[in-house]
């Protein structure tokens, strides 16, 4: 994920959702005027409710029925009708019960507890199968991101009147202004889901997709207790129904509650270790059934998380006909800011995304589930007008707030830097300034090469873009040059035409094959900004490469994506590049030839940005299978008497998570065989400098190895505060442990015939598998990783071409 555009948000703008109308209140001793935790609180005649937390307080939201219940072990159960006007916070006093005092034990029955949570977990399977059986129903979801505003900001007031672009709050000095909105009406019959209504809006055009897929998506999921892991913010989270979850929690039974002759049993839990990203809450099951029918979830303040000042997860369930337990609804909130409120610190964990400040994002997701046959018949539009969902009505009018804010100078700055950090490309109304990395690079030739690269941008064609560059360097006083097209033929993005030429310098180690896997890669060697400033020298290793290119991609609606590409290369000898053939030295020599290359993304999400399609990592892998097939001419040379080359090559790059912890992947390895030049050989090279790569080495030079047959991996291991949560003082800063393994291995076989012989800067005297092992830590001051990185074996030390070891630096931001 593209974490700068997560900072650029926050810097700016901030979010906090709208919800439903709810009853707020506390509870507390009536002799003693004490708070009383843990109190049950419900609707009489359902099974729908809360509890109080620490401080006695509680919320929920407000339903037809209008008696609220509330019971706690040695109080007296209370009644209190909620009628239409009741002004909230309400204040609830409960006497106590001294007769049963002497008979009723306080403390928590951790032996019950247990025996219950056993029954539970006997009983998990059937209910996760009783849930799934329903395969008939409706969903109606609504998206909201809001920022908290300062009322007495110039940037606010430019926006003119407050009542048109923000909603009032109870703090005079906040107000709430939207971010992204979004409302959807779904159909699930017999696993299939059609969407049958969809509306959405926001302030920064660019950037609503990433905000959704990136932001809202990555922190409001599906809560599924009955599974053992729920993904947030890139992090497993353990449910506390997982099987082994007593080795994380502490569980305690707080009471038991009969409604209508069913008798329920109400648990709270919290992380064992404070500082572990696990929930926190409270939860309630039916007896017999041992099914959930409520749950309410957490996370603590000290929880080893980026970003999130609150967190909460609110999921209730109904009681089918058949007597099974079904999704009603499911209601998540986070608060998000870059650092944590000063009022929070100290707040149990169910006040804390409450606790709003300036520059808050507090993002929602409200899903409601129906199996009603009255809504069939009834237009999607139309649900939210229906008894069976619930809607809010300031929904309609943030939309045409987001119609006025978006309008505004400061906020379409803002949308521009955005989609440049994204995307690479600058938008100038009818003209897109990028690829960015384009704009400035170092080589030995060129020495320092400023470039101008353009297209038109979507304003001025929405299916056409026309585009080039224009390169200067300053060593050697030379212009480079090169054009684009790119036609989409249809509304959809199912088929795409590509056209390009340039007449450049590129490097003879450039992977072809690095773009399928890596988004706007830095064509000319450096892995990032840091390397880009702190390399210690110049590449040398480049040739000058004249190259026509046709692409024609097909994109699946499963995500597959299949591209074909003929093409035409005419490379030119440089004073470190030459071409050499049994002592006749080649001013240069061309190549031509066909790359295929097939993507299978086994349905993965994807933003789209103009004409492309960008994946991120997730934990569903992404497998490319590529083939490319050529063949290489030297001058006067006829196309007869010339061999034909073909190079195999796959990848597969994802992510593992479990509990805290993370591993990305990328592997990958291929073979070439027949009649090919030596830059069509596998490569690995570092970019000698204190930038830390995530797709290449660190430790080798320019020039390595040449393989023909080959395979890598790059494996990254995110601890998430694993262990260094357990660490008295450090854990109070956050940081995260990191561990990287880099590894090659290949060889130089027979079925591979040169073209040109080897130079000698590459080394191949040994076949021994190359490795790099980093230790480190991330997170520091929330954007910074340092490694140390070392070879794993002797074997390579002193060899020229890579070094022994090194401190590695890089910029990134997680939650």
């Amino acid at each position: 994920m593209n974490y700068k555009i997560f900072v650029l948000f926050f810097i700016t703008f901030y979010a906090l959702s709208v919800s439903a109308q709810e009853i707020t209140g506390n509870v507390y001793d009536e002799k003693t005027n004490e708070p009383i935790p843990f109190v049950n609180i419900w609707f009489k005649g359902t099974n729908q409710g809360t509890i109080s937390d620490m401080n006695g307080d509680f919320k929920l939201p407000l339903v037809k029925k209008d008696t609220l219940c509330f019971s706690s072990v040695g109080y007296f159960q209370k009644e209190i009708k909620i009628e239409n006007g009741t002004k909230m916070p309400i204040s609830v006093s409960l006497i106590e019960n001294v007769k049963e005092l002497g008979e009723v034990q306080v403390k928590p029955e951790i032996s019950r507890a247990k025996e219950l949570f056993e029954q539970i977990l006997n009983h998990k399977n059937e209910n996760k199968e009783n849930i799934k059986r329903v395969n008939e129903y409706k969903i109606l979801e609504t998206k909201t991101v809001y920022v908290a505003v300062d009322t007495f900001s110039k940037i606010i007031r430019s926006l003119g009147n407050l009542d048109d672009v923000t909603i009032e709050s109870d703090n005079q000095k906040l107000r709430f202004s939207p971010v992204y909105l979004s409302e959807q009406a779904r159909i699930i019959s017999n696993d299939s889901v059609n969407v049958v209504y969809s509306k959405k809006d926001g302030i920064f055009p660019r950037l609503n997709q990433t905000i959704e897929s990136m932001i809202v998506d990555k922190v409001v999921v599906d809560l599924d207790f009955y599974k053992d892991q729920i993904y947030i913010m890139d992090r497993g989270f353990i449910s506390p129904l997982n099987n082994s979850a007593l080795l994380h929690y502490n569980l305690y039974l707080d009471d038991s509650i009969m409604i209508d002759n069913n008798q329920y049993y109400h648990f709270s839990f919290a992380p064992k270790n404070k500082y572990d990203p696990f929930f926190t809450g409270h939860f309630t099951i039916e007896d017999g059934s041992f099914a959930l029918t409520a749950i309410d979830v957490y996370i603590n303040l000290k929880a080893n998380l980026n970003f999130v000042n609150g967190f909460k997860g609110q999921v209730s369930y109904k009681k089918l006909p058949d007597g099974n337990w079904f999704y009603n609804s499911q209601n998540i909130g986070v608060n998000l800011s870059l650092t944590s409120n000063k009022d929070s610190a100290s707040n149990y964990s169910s006040k804390r995304i409450d606790n709003i400040e300036k520059g808050n994002w507090l993002i929602n997701k409200y899903i409601q589930y129906s199996a009603s046959e009255g809504l069939n018949g009834i237009k999607a539009r139309e649900w939210k007008q229906r008894p069976e969902f619930a809607f809010d009505s300031s929904l309609a009018n943030a939309y045409s707030r987001v119609d006025k804010i978006k309008e505004h100078e400061v906020v379409k700055g803002i949308d521009k830097i955005g989609g440049m950090v994204l995307t690479s490309y600058f938008n100038k109304g009818i003209i897109d300034i990028g690829p960015v990395y384009d704009l400035y690079s170092t080589n030995t030739i060129e020495g320092e090469r400023i470039a101008i690269p353009i297209r038109t941008s979507e304003k001025m064609f929405r299916y056409f873009s026309i585009g080039g560059f224009v390169g200067y360097g300053t060593r050697n006083r030379e212009f480079k040059y090169g054009t684009n097209l790119v036609y989409q033929p249809q509304t959809m993005d199912k088929f795409i035409l590509r056209f390009n030429y340039s007449n450049d310098y590129n490097l003879v180690s450039q992977e072809k094959f690095l773009r399928f896997i890596k988004y706007n890669p830095n064509s000319k060697g450096t892995g990032n900004f840091i390397s880009l400033f702190t390399s210690r020298e110049e590449n040398p290793y480049l040739k000058e490469e004249e190259s026509f290119e046709i692409r024609i991609e097909y994109n699946a609606l499963n995500g597959n994506h299949l591209e074909v590409s003929p093409y035409l290369l005419s490379s030119t000898n440089t004073q470190a590049v030459r071409f050499i053939r049994n002592n006749t030295e080649y001013e240069h020599y061309k190549n031509y030839g066909v790359l295929m290359d097939l993507r299978f993304a086994f349905g993965q999400p994807y933003d789209k940005f103009y004409f492309d399609r960008i994946y991120y990592i997730g934990n569903i892998p992404v497998v490319h299978m590529s083939f490319d097939i050529g063949q290489t001419l030297l001058p006067g040379q006829k196309i007869k008497n010339a061999g034909l080359y073909a190079q195999f090559h796959g990848s597969v790059q994802g992510r593992l998570t479990r509990g805290q912890v993370f591993m990305n992947y990328m592997l990958n390895g291929g073979y070439l065989m027949g009649d090919a030049p030596y830059d069509l050989l596998d490569q690995p090279v570092g970019s000698m400098s204190l930038g830390y790569s995530k797709d290449r080495f660190n430790l080798l030079h320019f020039a390595s190895f040449a393989h023909n047959l080959y395979t890598n991996a790059h494996l990254y291991v995110n601890g998430g505060g694993v262990l260094l949560n357990r660490a008295p003082l450090v854990r109070k800063l956050k940081l995260y442990e990191i561990v990287s393994f880099k590894g090659h291995i290949g060889e130089l076989n027979n079925s591979y015939q040169p073209v040109f012989d080897l130079p000698s800067y590459y080394s191949n005297e040994s076949n021994k598998p190359y490795a790099e092992i980093g230790f480190g830590i991330t997170n520091i001051f929330k954007v910074l990783r340092i490694e140390y990185v070392r070879q794993l074996t002797n074997t390579y030390v002193g060899s020229g071409f890579a070094d022994k070891g090194g401190i590695r630096f890089r910029a990134e931001m997680s939650f």
